[in-house]
């Protein structure tokens, strides 16, 4: 498997290095580099780190320490892989738990973890990590975590380091599939941890939404609103449909089944796993990278990402929600970087009395807007237009409901039908109108958040970053007080056209003429719309005139 990662690797180096200037995607108009930006052309060069070279606290906690990880196929599994390969060169090896899965084996499915252009920058600096890094067959839903007897018993004689990250995070998902997961999945994951030989420590990546029937959360335990033990019990015995239907009445005040069996997995925590070294780490919604190891990097449309993509792409141009209300976002390498010093530290510590939970989220010290967002990323955005785009940006947020339901009908429903209705004409396939079903059913699923503002309690990981040593403090950055949204924002749009969309830097030229020529044809739309308004409004005014004698 490590021979297969290496040849990958000296195939693809020359496509790994950052690419040469290209000419007309910078010009007197567009002055900024993309790949500069994003920081590809910043790489540091290759460097062997001898056995005797003593590094930082934290990167010597990971000295020989091999790491289990479950999740990390996922967005935030794949940069904490990226991380602690990268930043802890003496680390010994990182098993990484992965199920076959559309046709392909566990090897396979390894070698396309490290296809993503997120690790440019480890194939360039650490050439060498391929053989630090290896998959183990099984799956989080399945008794004893699908492991075979000789993984189960190569885990409990090497392991000291886990991060349990894997988790079905679909708000929708169905409650067997949830509880399987995100909770029968943790408690296997105590049982392993039991058995393991040398354990130092075990980090359970949990979300700061697992109580968010509460709009004070503090960093601890609440009781929740069912025992996991009897919901494990009724999904066991009561068919798919019947669960379906109980669902809500199942979960309660709880907007979906992931917060629901989130809480349900913490609740097992506390309950079964005081004996043993772990935390419980919360983050908040989880975003593009901040700084590393490039900026704007991210692979998933959840949260305020769709909605971005959706607006910039020309596709969405309006949404139901309040722009007021604070969003509490976090940059995944912040929450990567938080999670491995509160791992260090937990296993570091004295032994305290109660399981350490730490809040990674924003809010308090950096809030913003979602209006003061979305103005940001439109700025900034505007000079990296997609060549898939179907229209220029136009996009607006409501809390009204007449308001919305009316720029929802003229802005999705109509030119939806329209255009679809002229692509069957021409013997292509309509796609726009379930497009904005699925925008509709995901803005059902999201409404719970739609106008609510959370206060999450983060002292925790503030009295942690104070704990680190200046070292420590520069390879592993989560100082909130740090955070700029518009740095981040900066290369928050491009980096989706680069790593989500996968839009070749090359078409930008193309790109932003396309841009130019839907700015022309947008605004002639709204001449025509807003004449036909007025033509409208005075036909209507001019009856009475006219009956009236005043014209």
């Amino acid at each position: 498997m490590a021979l297969d990662l290496h040849r990958k690797y000296i195939e693809k180096k020359q496509d790994s290095a950052p690419l040469a200037p290209i000419k007309d995607i910078i010009n007197s108009k567009y002055y900024l580099d993309p790949l500069e930006l994003l920081g590809e052309r910043s790489f540091d060069e290759p460097r062997e780190v001898n056995e005797s070279e003593i590094g930082s606290p934290v990167q010597e906690f990971f000295r020989d320490a091999v790491v289990f990880l479950t999740g990390g196929t996922g967005f935030m599994g794949k940069v904490l892989v990226e991380k602690l390969l990268r930043t802890c060169p003496h680390i010994k090896h990182i098993y990484l738990l992965i199920r076959s899965k559309k046709g392909k084996n566990v090897d396979e499915r390894l070698e396309d973890i490290f296809e993503d252009r997120l690790f440019k920058r480890l194939k360039h600096e650490v050439p060498k990590y391929y053989h630090k890094v290896s998959g183990v067959a099984g799956d989080c839903s399945l008794p004893g975590l699908g492991l075979s007897v000789s993984s189960r018993n190569t885990l409990i004689n090497e392991v000291n380091i886990i991060f349990h990250g894997a988790a079905t995070v679909r708000f929708d998902e169905h409650i067997r599939v949830a509880m399987n997961i995100n909770v029968s999945g943790t408690r296997e994951l105590i049982s392993l941890a039991r058995n393991i030989t040398n354990l130092k420590v075990m980090a359970h990546i949990s979300t700061a939404f697992s109580n968010c029937n509460r709009m004070h959360v503090d960093e601890k335990f609440y009781d929740p609103i069912a025992d996991y033990n009897d919901v494990l019990k009724l999904v066991s015995s009561t068919d798919d449909e019947t669960l379906h239907s109980m669902t809500s009445k199942i979960i309660g005040d709880l907007p979906n089944t992931y917060s629901f069996t989130k809480s349900l997995a913490e609740d097992a925590i506390r309950r079964e796993a005081q004996d043993l070294p772990i935390l419980v780490f919360r983050p908040t919604v989880v975003v593009g990278t901040y700084r590393e190891p490039v900026r704007g990097w991210i692979d998933n449309v959840y949260g305020p990402t769709g909605i971005i993509v959706g607006a910039g792409t020309g596709v969405l141009h309006t949404y139901y929600l309040d722009a007021n209300i604070v969003t509490d976002i976090i940059p995944v390498d912040i929450v990567v970087n938080a999670l491995i010093c509160a791992t260090h530290r937990t296993a570091t510590s004295r032994k305290c009395d109660e399981i350490p939970i730490y809040t990674c989220s924003s809010s308090i010290q950096k809030p913003i807007r979602w209006k003061e967002f979305m103005e940001l990323n439109k700025r900034h955005g505007m000079y990296w237009p997609t060549i898939r785009a179907i229209w220029y940006y136009s996009f607006w947020i409501t809390k009204n409901p007449f308001l919305f339901a009316m720029l929802n009908f003229f802005c999705h429903t109509v030119p939806g039908y329209t255009l679809d209705t002229l692509a069957r004409f021409s013997g292509q396939k309509p796609i726009l109108m379930n497009i904005y079903k699925k925008i509709d059913k995901v803005r059902d699923i999201l409404a719970y958040f739609a106008d609510k503002e959370w206060t999450f309690i983060n002292d925790r990981i503030l009295a942690l970053w104070d704990t680190l040593d200046s070292q420590d403090k520069e390879l592993f950055n989560f100082d909130i007080h740090q955070l700029s949204w518009d740095y981040f924002c900066q290369a928050h749009c491009l980096g989706l056209r680069v790593y989500l969309v996968k839009d070749d830097i090359h078409t930008l030229p193309a790109a932003r003429k396309k841009w130019e020529k839907l700015y022309v044809a947008h605004n002639i739309l709204l001449l025509i719309v807003f004449g036909i308004m007025l033509f409208c409004i005075w036909s209507i005014v001019s009856v009475p005139l006219k009956l009236t004698g005043l014209m």
